[in-house]
């Protein structure tokens, strides 16, 4: 932001412009914070999430991490009602993957936002691709989100 790019600026001047800078930085991240939250609040109040934000916020955000050789930790966070999936056609595709439930649990806010945190086991032992089973867990959900 100097007009003069060229012109070799002493430190504490340099110093200076940084410690005006950063304030000004700092409200522009939070104007954008609070733009962000007017949109996401606004798109869940009408019920139109696709519009505004497109598939990230309609679709849940999957996470897939794996513990160990043959142990996934799983966790998905549904925001919408619309892309609720039973937890059972989960597990049913993840079963079909050859992942056995070790232990699950489920959270439900207020505002009917649902969070699913599943720690699996392979069967047998498998390469548990991360990338692939969020894929596949997201198609399952969209597949869900039609039959109602």
């Amino acid at each position: 932001p100097y007009s003069d790019q060229n012109k070799k600026l002493s430190i504490p001047t340099i110093i200076s412009h940084v410690v005006k800078y950063i304030p000004e930085l700092q409200k522009s991240v939070e104007k954008l914070r609070r733009r962000k939250q007017e949109i996401i609040s606004r798109a869940s109040r009408n019920g139109d999430t696709t519009n505004l934000l497109g598939d990230s916020l309609v679709y849940p955000a999957i996470s897939v991490t794996g513990l160990d050789k043959n142990e996934v930790m799983v966790q998905i966070s549904i925001i919408s009602k619309a892309t609720m999936a039973p937890l059972s056609e989960i597990l049913k595709v993840l079963e079909k993957e050859g992942l056995q439930l070790i232990n699950a649990s489920t959270f439900t806010t207020q505002d009917d936002k649902t969070f699913y945190t599943l720690h699996l086991q392979a069967k047998d032992y498998v390469t548990i691709m991360g990338e692939c089973l969020c894929e596949l867990l997201t198609k399952t959900m969209k597949e869900q989100r039609k039959l109602r």
